[in-house]
């Protein structure tokens, strides 16, 4: 007789706007679990994020006390996980339990269950997990044996697992009905098809065991409705699905089987990476983000006095340990400003706990994307950023009081989405901010792409000699030397001086010929900025004629801006920039286009401001720019 395993689950990570909730409540959890609860002598293995869970606990606490009702009548075998949803294998052993244990005991306090059973974030799996799991009496993995990076399955029944003498039971999910979801929620299936293949292949299952897990998010990016929500479920459920704990035979000994690290199923995005790991070598921005927290981890770990700092720090960390910025699945959560600006919140207010902690020296330069140059954190009453020798840049602008970063610049992977902006950044560099760039005149400020290494010259990638000028460290100097270039066509230094004040970032430019030839092009200095806003394009003002112009063109060119205004509505702050000198000014929007569980989304990434001058330098002479960057509450 053929043992068979029926289980949902929902991903959805803390950051994601209200509409992503909604959608799936109506669409997809209300249906489902009434249908379990009209329905007698079923099980369902259910997994829901910690997030979604304390949501419908605060928003709809009817539906959790649904889920509730059904625990305890055995209709529901709830899942456990992390509890942020954290990539497990980037934390530490001590880091690992916690989340579990947060999750279990959440799960236990509120739907009277204590599961045994662990689900990984975006089946992400590695064996050192184990040992984790022995000591949270974890006895069960759900999870794909189905290799998304290899493109092979491994064993598709049940199997005891060990690793350094501890074991675990994995239990392998149906990898065909894991890529049908997959299949309709990018539609290329309708549903009555999707339908007629989940009950073919369920009933044709030669395999004596069969887990069929749905993923309830990517029912919600193909379209769903409510009605077909109950047809699925009615369909998956009659079957005659087991408890988890009926599916051992105790007259048969378990199979032995080892699964290895891998990124497994059909949940996720994985582009051209050859393993999960690899997005650290390849994104910059990521790289940086997760460099970013574990110089905050060590830290804070080394703080050791006050007992209530203490706890607060643990709490922030466990927070920005939130693994969706790593992971492009139903919810786009690498593609979401709004996740990724939540983990940065939590690493701005533990920066600004450690620094304000007497006693305690907290360290002002580390190498947070591991290019082995130390980068310079600057924290002031209004204003941090980190200054990085690379491209004599910030690689983040962050107003305290709103604890926003505008230096969260993401540009992805290849595969990792599209875009439709005209002149799209490489894929997974890291956007910095007032990074130097030449290009001919005059006509190429209209056909601005850095990718074209022939007609710009982009110093963002070059280093500079950086240096602290003062004690307080609100003062550096970023210098450089172009020797070689055929649009400079001469030996150019470039000095940046940097000056951090209370509400303001003050740069002074200086361009110095120091070869032989004339220099005769463009020179831009490129602010790129993630800004706030309830609109796909962003707006920004410019003063002519003293009146305030506004502009709201996704991609336009001004001549003649001495400043502009930026209004970042969500955040209710005024971004101000101000020259010395009148500049022309490019602005344009970067965006992704991408299915989500709302349906076709354009997720905003953020937006360049390029600033450009003549640049017309005979030999020995200098040129020099002043910019003010003010931030300020409206």
């Amino acid at each position: 007789m053929k043992k068979v395993l029926i289980g949902a689950y929902s991903q959805i990570p803390a950051g994601s706007p209200p509409p992503v909730l909604e959608r799936a409540l109506e669409s997809v959890f209300i249906p489902m679990l009434t249908y379990l609860h009209s329905t007698d002598d079923v099980v369902l293995q259910l997994y829901l994020s910690s997030f979604l869970m304390e949501w419908l606990e605060k928003n709809h606490p009817e539906v959790n006390m649904l889920i509730g009702d059904l625990a305890r009548m055995g209709r529901v075998e709830l899942l456990t996980g992390s509890y942020n949803q954290s990539v497990l294998s980037l934390l530490s052993p001590k880091d690992r339990s916690n989340q579990i244990e947060l999750n279990t005991t959440w799960i236990r306090k509120r739907y009277g269950q204590r599961s045994k059973t662990l689900w990984c974030y975006a089946q992400y799996f590695n064996p050192i997990y184990i040992n984790t799991l022995a000591l949270c009496c974890i006895d069960r993995v759900i999870i794909s044996s189905y290799n998304s990076i290899c493109e092979e399955e491994y064993l598709k029944e049940p199997f005891q697992m060990h690793e350094l003498g501890k074991g675990v039971q994995i239990i392998p999910t149906d990898s065909s009905v894991g890529s049908l979801v997959r299949q309709y929620a990018l539609s290329e299936m309708s549903f009555s098809q999707f339908m007629n293949k989940i009950k073919t292949l369920m009933q044709e299952c030669s395999s004596s065991f069969c887990a069929a897990m749905i993923n309830l998010d990517q029912l919600c990016q193909g379209g769903i409705t409510a009605s077909q929500t109950e047809q699925l479920f009615a369909l998956l459920l009659s079957f005659d699905p087991l408890s988890i704990e009926e599916i051992d035979d105790p007259n048969e000994p378990m199979r032995r089987g080892y699964l290895e690290a891998g990124w497994y199923g059909h949940d996720c995005q994985t582009g051209d990476l050859s393993c999960f790991n690899e997005l650290f070598v390849k994104d910059e921005s990521l790289i940086y983000l997760y460099g970013r927290f574990t110089s905050m981890l060590e830290s804070a770990r080394n703080y050791k006095k006050d007992k209530d700092v203490r706890k607060r720090l643990e709490l922030l960390l466990r927070k920005m340990s939130h693994g969706g910025p790593y992971v492009c699945d139903a919810n786009a959560s690498m593609l979401r400003s709004s996740i990724r600006k939540l983990v940065w919140r939590y690493i701005h207010e533990a920066d600004s706990v450690l620094v304000a902690v007497p006693d305690y020296t907290y360290p002002v330069s580390a190498d947070y994307d591991w290019d082995d140059l130390d980068e310079y954190l600057t924290i002031g009453k209004n204003i941090s950023s980190v200054v990085d020798a690379k491209g004599g840049s910030l690689s983040e602008l962050t107003y305290l009081p709103s604890l926003y970063n505008y230096g969260d610049t993401f540009a992805p992977l290849e595969g990792f989405g599209t875009s439709q902006s005209l002149h799209p950044p490489v894929p997974g560099t890291k956007q910095r901010i007032f990074t130097d760039v030449f290009f001919e005149r005059p006509a190429g400020i209209y056909e601005y792409d850095k990718r074209d290494e022939t007609s710009f010259l982009d110093m963002g990638r070059s280093t500079y000699d950086l240096s602290v000028l003062d004690r307080r460290n609100t003062e550096y100097l970023a210098h450089a030397v172009c020797s070689e270039s055929p649009i400079l066509g001469s030996c150019l230094s470039i000095d940046k001086h940097f000056k951090f004040r209370q509400n303001t970032v003050l740069l002074e430019v200086t361009l110095t010929n120091h070869g032989d030839e004339v220099i005769d092009c463009m020179y831009g200095c490129e602010m790129p900025l993630s800004v706030g806003s309830k609109k796909l394009v962003t707006s920004f003002s410019v003063m002519e004629d003293r009146k305030l112009i506004a502009y709201e063109e996704g991609e336009v060119v001004v001549d003649g801006v001495k400043s502009f205004k930026i209004f970042d509505e969500p955040n209710n702050t005024m971004i101000t920039l101000v020259s010395d000198t009148h500049f022309t000014l490019l602005k344009e929007d970067y965006s992704i286009d991408c299915k989500t569980i709302v349906g076709e989304e354009q997720l905003y990434q953020h937006t360049l401001y390029l600033l450009a001058w003549p640049l017309s330098l005979a030999p020995g002479e200098e040129q020099k720019h002043t910019l003010g960057l003010r931030l300020e509450r409206k």
